[in-house]
């Protein structure tokens, strides 16, 4: 086996700085959808869309956080083909397989795709976005409870939140604290959290889940 096709949870979860973010997705690229997620049935990106449509009124322009290879943004133009989509994520070789998802038109998913960390404060090109969306980046690893401030000024007034948080990093790194301080600065609203499964059944790691935080900003 490769050792990019050797790639999966334990790699991803033991990263600890941005630059290990890079190298590891770096390698594993162009082989995750094959090795990890239709390998491990990972439904995540799909769930976080079908909330996204659930829950949110008509939006038109929305940016996806941590887009990797841009399943969820795929999985949201399937469901709300009328919205322009723009991706940010820290690998530009994650980024590179998102450019070549494609609509069911046939068109492109993504109007523009940045090269972003997440870690400190975000520059945006463009006007702040209606919504914003994340599958699989507050993780284990990756990014914690304080970067929830970073996303906010990409946000107009009243713009949407739905993101997904890993269950137990929304535990052990105190995202419910976080959050209530947002409340209290009056930065968000006070927000809905649902329990999503990760994987599909039948998969070795279904009955993971994860907590997905729904509320809008108020800057």
């Amino acid at each position: 086996m490769s050792e990019d096709k050797a790639l999966g949870l334990d790699e991803a979860y033991s990263v600890k700085t941005p630059e290990d973010n890079r190298r590891l997705y770096a390698k594993w690229a162009a082989t995750y959808e094959s090795s990890f997620v239709d390998a491990k049935q990972y439904r995540y990106p799909k769930a976080i869309a079908e909330v996204f449509n659930d829950v949110l009124p008509p939006v038109t322009r929305v940016l996806d956080i941590g887009t990797g290879t841009g399943l969820t943004g795929m999985y949201v133009t399937r469901l709300r083909p009328e919205v322009v989509i723009d991706g940010m994520d820290i690998s530009p070789e994650m980024l590179a397989q998102a450019k070549r998802k494609t609509r069911q038109d046939g068109s492109v998913v993504y109007r523009a795709l940045y090269e972003r960390d997440l870690t400190v404060a975000v520059p945006n090109e463009n006007a702040p976005y209606e919504a914003l969306f994340s599958s699989g980046t507050f993780t284990h690893g990756h990014l914690g409870p304080e970067c929830l401030r970073n996303l906010l000024p990409l946000l107009a007034h009243d713009g949407w939140l739905v993101v997904g948080v890993n269950n137990e990093h929304f535990e052990s790194k105190g995202f419910e604290g976080e959050l209530d301080s947002l409340v209290a600065l009056g930065a968000i609203q006070t927000p809905e959290i649902l329990r999503i499964d990760v994987y599909e059944p039948g998969s070795v790691h279904y009955g993971d889940q994860a907590r997905v935080i729904i509320t809008r900003a108020i800057n």
